[in-house]
């Protein structure tokens, strides 16, 4: 099936997809959905293994639901808001596969996705503790409008990586010539259409429409070492203050630091979204930088494949490795880390 090329024909296409579930999870969570002695959190915890799973639940607890119902911010609300014969009745409709019948592509992905989540879990769900399945399940699920993508056509991440990761092409030309439309507004799109969580369809709206206050906290998060000048700069614009504290930025902190420490622990990108994260949390860049090392051994204990690539692993090389062929790598000048373009950057990593 040959990739469309405008917005509209990618969401008629996507959101047709059938995500294959591996058979063994699927298998699994059949069992706890016939089990009448197994609770909604424990039926929730299970999926976990199973991102595809979690995400066609969602989707289809958010249609099923009225127009006046907000969509369904964690598993646990879905499940019981679509309840245990049509979850069951869901699960039937999904493709069980052997995990390596799986697209690499869409593997690889929702790797970084589980990596997102351990971090957001790691990271805010204490300091936010009746929030943390918010924080989970939407970290989890914040780059699925893309696993569709990954199913269909597994060779544009492969083509995406090499020309923007390797080659230092921009981003924005890259996507426009592999899929006719910005890979944000596609991402947007999707997740306002499938009705998922505010969180997500926040941060897409904030990448693709409004990145002034995002562009405003990255200037005062290069200033990391000096934290009294940073709250000086903060006290002194009470919105934005406001803005950095919602809890909703916990999902696009949690996604960018994941998604960049795929390119490299050191890269420009990575680095940040740590300074950033490192002023919502109010940690200084070294202490923070244990704490997502930390995390990150957490999700490759957990999730971690043969046949994937994990950031962690890049922790035990010196610092200057890169799993990428240097030989082929034409960097792009960065723009300044205050303007917008720069945003675009940060957040195409």
């Amino acid at each position: 099936m040959p990739p469309p090329s405008s917005l509209d024909a990618w969401i008629k296409q996507l959101d047709g997809v059938r995500l294959p579930i591996p058979a063994e999870s699927h298998e699994r969570v059949r069992r706890a959905l016939g089990d009448s002695r197994r609770s909604m959190r424990e039926i929730a915890d299970l999926i976990q293994d199973s991102p595809g799973l979690a995400l066609s639940i969602m989707r289809e607890a958010n249609r099923a639901g009225s127009s006046l119902d907000s969509p369904a911010e964690s598993l646990e609300v879905a499940l019981t808001r679509l309840g245990l014969k049509r979850s069951e009745e869901l699960l039937n409709r999904l493709p069980a596969v052997n995990e390596t019948d799986i697209p690499l592509a869409l593997r690889q992905l929702q790797l970084i996705s589980q990596h997102a989540s351990q971090q957001a879990s790691g990271l805010f769900a204490a300091r936010l503790a009746r929030l943390w399945q918010e924080i989970h399940w939407n970290s989890l699920l914040f780059l699925s409008p893309l696993w569709p993508l990954l199913a269909l056509h597994p060779q544009l991440f492969a083509a995406w990586e090499t020309r923007v990761i390797v080659r230092g092409e921009p981003a924005r030309k890259v996507e426009l010539e592999l899929l006719g439309v910005p890979l944000l507004r596609l991402c947007q799109a999707l997740a306002e259409h499938w009705k998922l969580p505010d969180w997500i369809t926040y941060g897409y709206r904030l990448l693709n429409a409004d990145r002034r206050m995002l562009v405003k906290a990255l200037h005062i998060a290069r200033d990391n070492e000096h934290p009294l000048h940073q709250q000086q700069m903060l006290d002194a614009d009470p919105a934005l203050r406001r803005w950095l504290t919602q809890p909703g930025n916990t999902v696009l902190l949690a996604n960018g630091l994941a998604v960049s420490a795929h390119d490299s622990w050191a890269c420009d990108h990575s680095l940040r979204w740590q300074r950033l994260t490192g002023l919502y949390m109010q940690l200084p860049l070294t202490e923070l930088q244990q704490l997502i090392h930390q995390h990150a051994a957490d999700s490759a204990r957990k999730h971690a494949r043969s046949d994937l690539w994990h950031p962690a692993q890049a922790l035990i090389w010196p610092w200057d490795c890169s799993r990428w062929p240097t030989e082929e790598v034409k960097p792009t000048p960065p723009p300044p880390p205050h303007s917008a373009n720069g945003a675009s950057i940060v957040v195409s990593c």
